[in-house]
């Protein structure tokens, strides 16, 4: 037989080599800062890594921001953007001390429970309350939320009778006030135990995993704010996906609600001023982006940790309140910054 042609090689395959995203090196650089911190405020001073100091200050307090991070983490990552969760939060509050105080001759449980399920139901109405004007009339989120965030808080003054402090009645105060100052001993000891607010974020941060990465609505969640139009012609409902993360959103501001009111068994109209710059920064520092598509809830847990410490930490150095609001702007500024040099470049390296 005559010799067969010698066939050319066939071209090698390029090796596919895994490249990690922006967020997931943000997150790892913000996670680096973070260890960084705690090591040098361990040097410097003794009380920084004492359980006290730990979780009855850094970690219970970040406890209720923390929860309100989590419904803005799927409000982000579809897109989105919420600026009234602070006056939602007020609003939630001042429901669940009326409820408390119309039914101060019930059993405590009976009061509570009632007052527990009223503020929910608050805080899921206000917050689908901005998923149908952002959803379904296309309102744009920013205004949508600069707006109700006027418009709740004006609620509140009104709700309270012109900014008033409303008080959890004596007789529900030592029970209700549990939901802050409750704890739990780890492992059977008295000497280390945790708080009730540390326990109530981190159910909420273990279902809210579990529906964002591994439930349909969740994947949904991520099309919506990677590509809504794609996602809508696949047949979703992208409005109802958008709007109920609001709803969610609104429902974790209830949730906190319940805990800090319990901190201060007080209701006020002018309550959570700025909460909602914090919630909005740990999201973002965390790593996801504000164009949605991207980021989760373990990224958010880091931003919140990293700005928890600092929040710690800024007043043991004697830093005034003025200048830690440069602080969180400049950081908040800097990670914002930073994504978008990065989208850039990915845009024009494309092109």
């Amino acid at each position: 037989m005559p010799d067969q042609p010698d066939q050319p090689d066939k071209p090698e395959a390029p090796s596919r080599r895994w490249k990690p995203s922006f967020q997931v090196v943000q997150a790892g650089t913000v996670l680096l800062v973070l260890l960084v911190l705690c090591a040098v405020s361990a040097a410097r001073t003794t009380t920084f890594l004492t359980w006290r100091n730990l979780v009855y200050n850094l970690l219970t307090n970040a406890a209720y921001l923390g929860i309100i991070a989590c419904g803005m983490t799927f409000v982000m990552v579809a897109g989105g953007f919420d600026l009234s969760v602070g006056s939602t939060t007020t609003v939630c509050s001042v429901v669940a001390v009326l409820v408390l105080q119309g039914m101060g001759g019930q059993p405590a449980w009976m009061a509570i429970t009632v007052a527990v399920l009223a503020t929910a139901a608050a805080g899921v109405l206000l917050g689908a309350a901005n998923g149908a004007c952002v959803s379904y009339v296309g309102v744009n989120p920013f205004v949508t939320t600069l707006s109700t965030m006027l418009i709740f808080r004006g609620i509140a003054l009104i709700m309270t009778q012109g900014g008033q402090t409303l008080s959890v009645p004596l007789a529900l105060k030592k029970t209700f006030s549990q939901t802050y100052w409750g704890k739990v001993d780890l492992f059977g000891s008295a000497a280390h135990q945790l708080t009730v607010p540390i326990l109530i974020f981190l159910g909420v941060f273990v279902v809210s995993v579990f529906i964002l990465r591994f439930t349909r609505f969740g994947h949904y969640v991520y099309a919506v704010g990677g590509n809504e139009n794609a996602t809508w012609l696949a047949g979703i409902n992208t409005s109802l996906v958008k709007a109920t993360t609001y709803a969610i959103c609104g429902l974790t501001c209830a949730i906190a609600a319940v805990i800090y009111t319990g901190m201060s068994n007080t209701g006020q109209a002018a309550s959570y001023q700025g909460l909602e710059l914090l919630v909005i920064a740990s999201v973002i520092v965390g790593g996801t982006p504000l164009g949605g598509g991207a980021g989760g809830l373990f990224f958010t847990l880091i931003g919140l940790l990293l700005l928890s410490v600092i929040e710690n930490l800024l007043p043991q150095f004697g830093v005034q309140e003025e200048y830690r609001n440069i602080v969180r702007g400049l950081i908040i500024l800097v990670v914002v910054a930073m994504d978008v040099l990065v989208r850039g470049t990915g845009r024009k390296g494309k092109g």
